[in-house]
């Protein structure tokens, strides 16, 4: 109820809740279609102002995204480790929020660069003390990649002193950011035990969005017998299995004929009926808006999970350098795109023309922009 009912949009748990949701690769509630209004510098003067847009600055018109830098200039300029605590460094929601609009914007690498050091500077004073505060900085400076990450050393937490309040707000932080915990699964369980022993009172959108999750993973894992719980995941696995698919059918009893696989299309039509198992709403051919003065047509879409998915197959004159080429154009203009948050690439290589498998994945999933991308070659070469 927490999702579907009014919310600010966006304020700090709700932007925390839509990064939690992306990331997981979840729907989201309609209120995030939504653009986040436009604001001036004098709005990004408060911390948690920064932290909201932050979330979702992909989301914001240039003109924010350029007030919101200029609101980051200003907290530059504040006392970060003020005596009475009061600061965004140790919110944990607000320091996530700030560090999550310097990772998306390219132009904010000196902004990343202070708020590492900061972050470094409160570790070896010793001003993070309690275990979601120093959980949170951890989380930011492993987000901001910075070099200089390895000048602390990480504390891990003890799940098993955490209140069941706490555990939930650990549970986001692990699935919007990650590198919180050596061992997700364990945090998972640790904090359905506490669900089920004392049921946790949900505030606001981020822990709704965490519960939602988490629930829905253990729900998955029971259905599926499968850690893999995620739609982009259960996609994911599905495809990485649909060579042993069509070789099955390859061979057919009493000598009738094979189900021959020779072009794109027989691809496309096999994975339709795949998706179509698993998945309620499977569009195919859905068209997408006008991309460098053409438009084109989706393969499929997922309207529920706010999914895209592409298939291609490799042949002659269509190797990795090419197949990559496309996909890399695919992704700018599907992010053009109402209700999609995730594009899905899969490859079908059956005559192992791709010779890095894994440098056209990650080349096709360094691409995405607003969109998150995942690439998947199968066969997987050798």
């Amino acid at each position: 109820m927490r999702l579907r009912t009014a919310q600010a949009w966006p304020d700090p748990a709700s932007g925390f809740a839509f990064r939690i949701l992306t990331k997981a690769g979840y729907p989201k509630p309609e209120f995030m279609d939504a653009r986040p209004a436009k604001q001036d510098a004098n709005h990004f003067r408060r911390s948690p102002n920064l932290a909201a847009y932050g979330y979702v600055i992909d989301k914001c018109d240039d003109e924010t995204r350029a007030a919101w830098l200029e609101g980051i200039e200003h907290l530059r300029g504040r006392e970060i480790y003020p005596a009475d605590r009061q600061s965004f460094i140790f919110n944990p929601v607000e320091i996530l929020g700030v560090t999550a609009g310097l990772m998306a914007l390219p132009e904010a690498n000196a902004e990343g660069d202070w708020l590492s050091d900061t972050i470094i500077r409160g570790f070896k004073a010793g001003y993070f003390r309690t275990p979601l505060t120093t959980a949170a900085a951890q989380a930011a400076l492993l987000a901001l990649a910075s070099s200089k990450s390895g000048q602390i050393q990480h504390q891990p937490l003890n799940l098993e002193s955490l209140s069941g309040t706490d555990l939930l707000l650990t549970s986001g932080i692990e699935l919007a950011f990650g590198g919180v915990v050596a061992e997700p699964l364990k945090l998972e369980e640790r904090l359905i035990k506490a669900v089920i022993s004392h049921p946790i009172a949900i505030n606001d959108a981020a822990e709704a969005a965490a519960i939602a999750v988490i629930g829905q993973r253990v729900v998955d894992r029971l259905t599926f017998g499968s850690s893999e719980t995620s739609p982009v995941e259960r996609v994911i696995g599905l495809w990485r299995r649909f060579p042993l698919f069509v070789e099955r059918l390859q061979s057919r009893q009493r000598s009738r004929a094979a189900f021959v696989v020779s072009d794109e299309y027989d691809v496309q039509d096999l994975l339709h009926a795949i998706l179509r198992l698993h998945f309620d709403d499977v569009r195919p051919e859905e068209h997408t808006p006008s991309y460098a003065g053409n438009s084109s047509r989706v393969d499929f879409f997922l309207p529920p999970e706010r999914i895209v998915v592409e298939a291609k197959m490799t042949r002659k004159n269509l190797g990795q350098k090419e197949v990559a080429d496309e996909l890399i154009i695919d992704a700018a203009r599907y992010a053009q795109m109402d209700g999609v948050d995730t594009l899905i690439c899969l490859v079908f290589d059956p005559e192992r023309r791709c010779a890095n498998p894994k440098t056209l994945e990650n080349d096709v999933e360094r691409s995405g922009a607003r969109l998150k991308v995942r690439a998947v070659v199968c066969p997987h070469g050798l």
